[in-house]
C-alpha cells in the first residue's frame, strides 16, 4: 500500500493519541510498524522522532534525529518532519544540535514564510538574534522565583498557570524548571539561577583558588580534583534543564482549567540580550582560567 491511504492516516492517529497520553513506548512501536506494512510516510517519520525525543534515555534523541534525517531524506520539504526536527534542536541539551535549529528554522521560513511551522519556528528561537531556549527557560525562572521567592510555591503557581494555558509551552516549560529546581538537595541550583553572575563568579574562583592553592602549597596533584566542586554544578544544571524541557514539550495535550485564583503570577515578558557586565564578567572568567591552567600544567610538569 502507498503512504497517504487511510490505513497510514489512521495509523498516524493511533500513534498521535498514544503519544499524547504519554505512552512514547507503544507510540514508537506504532509508527515504526506502520512505516513497515504501509511504507515511507512524512507523517510516521515525525511521529517516530518525536516519540523517541520525549523519553529521557540516553541516546534516545540521536535515534530522534536519525529518524528526522531519514524522512528528510525522502521528504525533504515537508514542514512537519522540519518543524519536528526544529523542537529537537532546540529542546535538546547538545550544543551541536542547537546550533543547528537557525538553518532548519530558515527553510521552513523559505518553504512557506505564512505557514504556522515558520510562525513556530520564530517563536521558538530558530531565528539569530533570538535568545536561547536555555536563556529563556533560566531568565523564566529567575523572575518568578524572585516575585514569589518558595521554589514549591512558585512550581504550584506555575503549573496553575500552565494548566490554565495548556498550548503555551513557555509556561509549560517554566513550571517543569520549577518543579525540578524545587526538589530536595538542589538549593546550590536554585542559587546559580537566582544570582546567575555572583554564582558563577563563585564557582570559578573557587576553582582559580583551589588550583592556585596546591601549587602554592605544592599539594598532591589529586587535590587539585577539589576545583571542580564550583564548576561541576553548571553540567549539573544544564542536564536538570534539559530534562525539564524535554518533558515540557513532550507533555499531553488537554483542556484548559479555570484560572487560578492562588496569589498574582508575574507576567513573562521578553528576554533582554547579554548586558555588558555579564560579557565583561564572562571574558574576565575565561582569562583568569586559561593563566590558572596554564599555571598547574607548569606545576605537574614541573613535579
Amino acid at each position: 500500500m502507498h503512504a497517504g491511504h487511510e490505513d497510514t492516516i489512521a495509523a498516524c492517529a493511533d500513534a498521535e493519541a498514544l503519544l499524547r497520553a504519554g505512552r512514547t513506548s507503544a507510540a514508537r512501536k506504532a509508527a515504526r510498524a506502520a512505516l513497515y506494512t504501509e511504507g515511507p510516510d512524512p507523517r510516521l517519520y515525525a511521529l517516530l522522532g518525536r516519540a523517541y525525543a520525549a523519553e529521557s534515555v540516553e541516546g534516545h534523541a540521536d535515534r530522534a534525529e536519525a529518524v528526522f534525517r531519514e524522512g528528510l531524506d525522502t521528504f525533504p520539504d515537508d514542514l512537519g518532519l522540519l518543524a519536528a526536527y526544529t523542537d529537537l534542536c532546540l529542546a535538546d541539551d547538545d550544543p551541536a544540535r542547537n546550533r543547528r535549529a537557525p538553518e532548519l528554522a530558515a527553510r521552513i521560513r523559505k518553504l512557506a514564510p505564512e505557514s504556522p511551522h515558520a510562525a513556530h519556528a520564530a517563536d521558538a528561537g530558530g531565528t539569530p538574534g533570538q535568545p536561547s531556549t536555555g536563556r529563556v527557560q533560566r531568565h523564566d525562572a529567575r523572575l518568578v522565583l524572585a516575585v514569589i521567592g518558595h521554589a514549591a510555591g512558585a512550581a504550584q503557581q506555575a503549573w496553575d498557570q500552565a494548566r490554565s494555558r495548556p498550548a503555551d509551552d513557555r509556561t509549560a516549560v517554566l513550571a517543569e524548571t520549577l518543579t525540578a529546581l524545587a526538589r530536595r538537595g538542589r538549593a546550590p541550583l536554585r542559587l546559580l539561577i537566582r544570582a546567575p553572575l555572583a554564582g558563577a563568579l563563585t564557582c570559578w574562583a573557587w576553582f582559580v583558588l583551589v588550583l592556585l592553592a596546591v601549587v602554592a602549597l605544592r599539594l598532591p596533584e589529586w587535590s587539585g580534583l577539589a576545583a571542580l566542586l564550583g564548576p561541576g554544578l553548571f553540567p549539573l544544571l544544564h542536564r536538570v534543564l534539559g530534562a525539564a524541557r524535554r518533558r515540557a514539550l513532550a507533555r499531553p495535550q488537554v483542556a484548559a482549567a479555570p484560572p487560578s485564583s492562588r496569589g498574582t503570577f508575574p507576567a513573562l515578558p521578553p528576554v533582554p540580550p547579554y548586558t555588558t557586565r555579564e560579557k565583561t564578567a564572562a571574558a574576565v572568567v575565561v582569562a583568569a582560567v586559561a593563566v590558572t591552567l596554564t599555571v598547574f600544567v607548569d606545576y605537574l610538569a614541573g613535579r
